[in-house]
């Protein structure tokens, strides 16, 4: 064996123990997290006696909840400035065997307060230890602090004492572990087709997209090449929600659906802190208020909203977390918040009581109400949100939305790594790394992402297909093939939003419409013929692909009725985006769209508000269109145009600005959403016209 074929194998198997660290075995954590508590929000009838370690042991049992568990936090009392002595900690487990033992100096934790025990023990989750508590050679006997159950971590099965407890966090969290991990698979693929013969071609191309990918799908996930992009951390929240809204319902019976709104896979939540957004809100808190709790009296903020007004009603119950019930007295609705007034003669503690996320509503007949509300969004059939709440159901809770997040970054990621790699193929390198830099830098791209509701890659899904369809044309059955995908493809988009669809389907046929002009221009009648049938029939299975997700979703539209769902769908959603309604039918704010001009709405489009990529300012995308042209210009005037080159940037041109006058009163309303159609391949030609000019000046002036 060549001894460069041993270091191969080498780095492979060290890369596999890599693997099993990071992964199973759970390496790399850092730090000492402590999840205390605050004793003032312990009442003092809460509080029973305390407990001297001066004559007996004290042992307790806990269960740690999450991985990494790593020390206590305890709470002592009678511990004067000049007590004396050594406090043991033990800790055994199911089995009854010392797994571990720590000392603590009694001259250095004070009275009352939380002091940090570090324990160097790896502790399984979810199992049961015993935790034994003895005070030697002292001065003044420590003592330990009994509460109230409800005021305990959940940590803590039994033995009611003052206790925190301390984790240690993973220096990676799950989605940077399975991308590292993927990375070096990648590599893998790669040294592994170094090292055979056979299909060598197949593993180094799956290595190289597999790593394009995930270099993608790191930006898409934490916006690492663009610091200037403010928009990335809260861009469509909104849309978002609607997808969040879906996923409140996993394994939640417990909510009300608007009358008539069965069969959406997207919607909106509503719940005590108003409509769900993707990531999270909170209760009031502030000199008034703390967790939506009063600070001053017995009573509670909530949000207002549909489901709220409801539910809290005078005369109804409010069952807490903790199991303690009240009747609402009164209520005050501001159309904001509602602030309820409970029959109790003191204000609550949250450490007590718990989270209000967790109360419970219960009518004058004892009967629980809902605990939320889903009103369901129309104007998609939502299949996205039916395949993320089936996707969920496999993922701890904790993790849901960052892992379906990461789902959508790499889906991506692979169709854009995908269309990159078949562009090097069949046209060249420097056109596949145009694409692929704006792909990756962006801040367009990469903001919608790894968004649950916008699915970016059913965007460009179609695309590829039409891409791969073009290298393969001469291939019968891949001809078949992308017959089928277009349809599929085209009927996925659909089915997750008819947003774009006009340049998703010319996307579709992009790169076909290039070459059968290329293969005119130079008369090659077979070719053109071949090309020009596949263009058709490539459109009429997309066009069947659109009507299919329109019968599914009209069916659903028009409960049952298709017809009068086709008819309602292309009232207030198809006329609302295009042209053709009516002022009367709609409200105000969409009056404007109705009366601009396609020209008006097309000029929008030139002032970006960013980046075009990252380090090319936004103030310069007039120029990088018109600069391909001078170019094209003087070619021309020198007889020496490209026709390729010019028929690229006319068919992206065209692409990206199909949905500005088709879809005009959408483009005009939404202008921060549609700069994305740019990159529909207009921004990359643009970008390859210049760059591959600027390496022709070069070599040529390398020559001389």
């Amino acid at each position: 064996m060549k001894s460069k074929n041993k270091v191969y194998i080498i780095l492979i198997m060290l890369s596999f123990l890599f693997v099993i660290y990071i992964g199973p075995m759970k390496g790399f954590c850092h730090g000492h997290y402590y999840e205390e508590y605050d004793f003032s929000q312990i009442s003092e009838d809460d509080k029973f006696e305390q407990i001297s370690l001066e004559n007996n042991d004290f042992e307790m049992e806990f269960s740690p909840k999450k991985d990494y568990l790593n020390g206590f936090s305890i709470c002592l009392y009678n511990q004067p400035e000049d007590n004396e002595g050594t406090l043991v900690l033990r800790i055994y487990d199911e089995s009854d065997k010392e797994i571990g033992c720590t000392n603590v100096d009694l001259r250095n934790p004070r009275t009352g307060n939380w002091y940090k025990v570090d324990i160097t023990e790896k502790l399984i989750k979810n199992n049961i230890y015993r935790l034994k508590f003895s005070a030697m050679n002292c001065k003044y006997y420590p003592c330990l602090q009994k509460v109230d159950r409800e005021y305990l971590p959940d940590e803590t099965v039994n033995g009611n004492i003052l206790l925190a407890y301390s984790y240690a966090r993973p220096t990676f969290n799950n989605q940077e572990k399975i991308m590292i991990i993927l990375f070096i698979i990648a590599i893998d693929l790669v040294l592994i087709g170094a090292i055979v013969r056979k299909n060598k071609k197949q593993f180094n191309i799956a290595g190289i997209v597999l790593f394009l990918s995930m270099v993608l799908s790191w930006n898409y996930m934490h916006n690492s090449m663009d610091m200037a992009n403010t928009i990335y951390d809260y861009f469509q929240m909104d849309s978002e929600s609607l997808v969040v809204g879906t996923l409140c319902t996993v394994n939640n019976d417990r909510f009300e659906l608007s009358t008539g709104e069965e069969g959406y896979g997207l919607g909106h939540y509503y719940d005590l802190k108003g409509e769900v957004f993707s990531y999270g809100s909170s209760f009031q808190t502030d000199d008034n208020w703390n967790e939506g709790y009063s600070r001053e009296n017995a009573s509670i903020i909530i949000n207002s909203n549909e489901y709220t007004r409801e539910v809290a009603l005078v005369g109804n119950n409010i069952k807490f977390s903790n199991g303690d019930s009240f009747l609402i007295t009164s209520i005050d609705d501001d159309g904001t918040n509602i602030i309820i007034y409970l029959d109790n003669d003191s204000a609550f503690m949250p450490l007590k009581y718990g989270s209000l996320s967790g109360i419970i509503f219960v009518d004058s007949n004892n009967n629980e109400l809902p605990i939320g509300k889903l009103s369901a969004y129309k104007s998609q059939y939502g299949l996205q949100g039916r395949i993320f709440k089936c996707l969920s159901l496999l993922m701890e809770k904790d993790n849901v939305y960052d892992n379906l997040h990461l789902v959508c970054c790499i889906l991506t990621a692979m169709v854009f790594s995908l269309i990159v790699v078949i562009i090097s193929i069949k046209y060249n390198i420097i056109l596949a790394g145009c694409f692929y830099i704006t792909f990756w830098l962006s801040p367009w791209i990469t903001s919608y992402a790894r968004n649950l509701y916008w699915v970016e890659f059913t965007w460009f899904l179609p695309m590829l297909v039409g891409l791969v369809c073009t290298w393969k044309i001469e291939e019968k059955k891949s001809r078949y093939f992308s017959y089928i995908a277009c349809f599929l493809s085209v009927l996925l988009k659909c089915l997750c939003g008819y947003e774009y669809i006009s340049v998703v389907m010319m996307g579709l046929i992009s790169f076909m419409t290039i070459e059968a002009v290329e293969t005119l221009v130079s008369h090659n009648k077979e070719k053109s013929i071949l090309l020009l049938r596949t263009i058709i029939i490539i459109g009429i299975m997309s066009l069947i692909g659109f009507a299919v997700a329109i019968l599914i979703h009209a069916r659903v539209r028009g409960a049952g009725d298709i017809l009068q769902g086709v008819k309602e769908i292309i009232k207030q959603d198809v006329l609302r985006r295009t042209y053709g309604g009516s002022l009367n039918d709609f409200e105000s704010i969409y009056w404007y769209s109705f009366n601009a001009s396609v020209w008006e709405t097309f000029s929008k489009y030139f002032k970006f508000s960013t980046q075009i990529i990252t380090g090319i300012d936004g103030n310069l995308f007039p120029l990088l269109c018109i600069i391909p042209l001078g170019i094209l210009g003087y070619d021309y005037k020198k007889q020496n145009l490209d026709v390729r080159l010019l028929t690229m940037y006319i068919v992206f041109f065209l692409t990206s600005v199909s949905w500005f006058c088709l879809a005009k009163s959408h483009s005009y309303i939404h202008t921060l959403l549609n700069f994305v159609l740019w990159y529909f391949g207009f921004v990359q030609v643009c970008l390859y016209i210049i760059v591959d000019r600027a390496i022709r000046i070069y070599n040529d002036l390398k020559k001389r």
